[in-house]
């Protein structure tokens, strides 16, 4: 079936707040502290805990995607305002709906000019497909394999690139 994200999420944004990182810095580095893309610092205190789905709430990487828009955060952390959390049954329906806002594009409810958002209420209307439980483990399993190859050819490329910079220096040196 076909759902809107926010019929089958928690939404925990109420608990988000920023520190500025002026604070910050005078603060014991404990807990993970999550911005739009992920973990930006550590702080001394938590919003959240627990598994749940953070994504992008504004910034140039809705569109770009030069990280993930969404992201799992587990354990004690802390998250500012420019993340939603959300919080899902289970662990792979979780996964699942990372996997699926990673994929899809996110532009028709994303707003703004210069600093792109994506704002509680558009990303709860996202249209989502909730196959059975059954059918979301295999999609993730098989997510999960094809990242894998992905990073381990990411890799290989990285590898073969240091490689050929080595050689040319070597053959310029003769």
């Amino acid at each position: 079936v076909w759902c809107r994200l926010g019929a089958i999420s928690i939404n925990k944004d109420e608990y988000r707040e920023p520190i500025a990182q002026s604070i910050r810095e005078r603060k014991e580095k404990i807990f993970a502290y999550y911005g739009a893309s992920g973990v930006i610092d550590k702080i001394d205190g938590y919003t959240h805990e627990g598994k749940n789905l953070l994504i992008g709430e504004d910034g140039a990487n809705l569109l770009a995607r030069s990280t993930p828009v969404a992201f799992i955060a587990d354990g004690k952390y802390w998250v500012n305002n420019h993340a939603h959390v959300l919080g899902l049954l289970d662990d792979t329906t979780l996964f699942f709906i990372k996997s699926y806002i990673n994929a899809i594009d996110l532009t028709p409810y994303i707003t703004g000019g210069f600093q792109p958002k994506l704002s509680q209420m558009n990303l709860l209307i996202i249209p989502v497909p909730f196959p059975s439980l059954a059918e979301q483990r295999a999609i993730v399993e098989r997510v999960d394999k094809l990242m894998s190859m992905i990073g381990e050819l990411e890799k290989q490329a990285s590898e073969r690139k240091d490689q050929a910079e080595m050689l040319m220096q070597s053959v310029l040196r003769e």
